[in-house]
């Protein structure tokens, strides 16, 4: 009985102990870091829109001749520059219908060397009176006559040459084969895509932007475009012409200055600027309170002045981000608030302050 009596003695001045150095405690100034509330009269929202980029010109290059692909002289990946032959049509019977225009074309030239020939000699026997006009009037016929054929022989000889000309699919400038559609053996027709062909100078961005922040993204003084987490400045190359059906955004085209792969996601930088009365604190200054809401503990000087306490206070989060928080509620312009470290303070204990610099967003 004695031993329990014993044990419950100690346990109750144990409790006594330890209120006695909680109030002490209380009752030393507890060191913080506070920090001084700077009003504002708004603030910026950072917003990306998304988009992708395309080269500036984009060929699907297509055959101008039906036939069969004999050569293919590029791949997929390949620069090429103006002029540069990509695949190659098989021209054997355009090469056997070339040699027969030109076998056509001696024939009609030998014709009409001998009419000619006949021609300036009936011309000399007329002279001396043993021609009829007649016979020269007739070799002047067929010379006319000869003399379309070879006109006809030699347009056709030219769309012959025109064709074989294009049997040969060549690149109509610098740029780099994207797409490759057809192989060696292949049998194709007029207008079968044989390649895809993206041009080698600037690369444009695409971008759709919601018509509501249009008029502020073209009144921005400059542009800038995140590939890859790396800002580009870019150029505004159009101001957006209707609001496309499916995705209900405006088509935005920057220009880049710079090497970008056809198909990479871009991003448009944007800060949305907000007025709103308020102020600027790290997320460390805040903690949650009842039903939801947010509360900082304001640093509050007693009249004596020889020390200060600590009030907590409801505010309103408009705004946060990784670091800080955009709030108004129950505080004042240049009050301090304790800046972190809220979990080893309560309200009404007593404080002393050690000022910290400001944040970005407050300077």
């Amino acid at each position: 009985m004695y031993y329990r009596l014993y044990i419950h003695l100690w346990l109750v001045c144990s409790v006594m102990l330890q209120n006695v150095a909680f109030a002490s405690e209380l009752k030393s100034p507890l060191l913080i870091n506070s920090l001084q509330l700077k009003p504002q009269t708004s603030y910026q929202i950072p917003r990306e829109f998304v988009g992708f980029i395309q080269a500036k010109q984009q060929t699907s290059l297509g055959s101008e001749l039906n036939g069969k692909v004999k050569r293919i002289l590029v791949d997929v990946g390949k620069n090429v520059t103006a002029g540069t032959p990509l695949l190659e049509l098989d021209t054997g019977l355009l090469q056997t219908e070339k040699q027969q225009l030109f076998a056509q074309q001696q024939q009609f030239q030998a014709q009409l060397d001998l009419i000619n020939t006949n021609l300036a000699r009936q011309q000399t026997l007329q002279a001396k009176g043993f021609s009829a006009a007649s016979e020269i009037d007739s070799l002047q016929s067929q010379r006319k006559a000869l003399l379309a054929n070879l006109s006809q022989l030699h347009a056709t000889l030219a769309a012959n040459q025109l064709k074989l000309t294009k049997s040969t699919i060549r690149a109509p400038y610098n740029g780099k084969i994207s797409e490759r559609f057809v192989s060696q053996g292949d049998v194709i027709n007029i207008g079968t895509p044989t390649f895809t062909l993206l041009a080698n100078d600037l690369t444009e961005a695409h971008i759709g932007v919601p018509a509501k922040y249009m008029t502020q993204i073209l009144n921005q003084p400059s542009w800038q475009i995140r590939i890859n987490n790396k800002l580009y400045p870019a150029q505004l190359l159009n101001p957006g012409a209707s609001i496309d059906l499916n995705s209900r955004t405006v088509e935005l085209r920057f220009a880049l200055q710079a090497p970008l792969l056809t198909g990479e996601l871009a991003y448009l930088t944007y800060q949305d600027h907000q007025q709103q009365n308020g102020y600027w604190i790290p997320l460390t200054a805040l903690t949650e309170g009842l039903r939801g809401v947010w509360t900082v503990m304001a640093i509050v000087p007693k009249s004596d002045k020889n020390h200060q306490i600590l009030e907590q206070r409801t505010v309103k989060v408009i705004f946060a981000n990784g670091t800080d928080a955009y709030v108004t509620g129950a505080i004042h312009p240049y009050e301090q608030i304790v800046a972190d470290g809220l979990h080893r303070v309560v309200a009404g204990q007593k404080v002393e302050t050690i000022l910290q610099p400001q944040g970005k967003n407050n300077e």
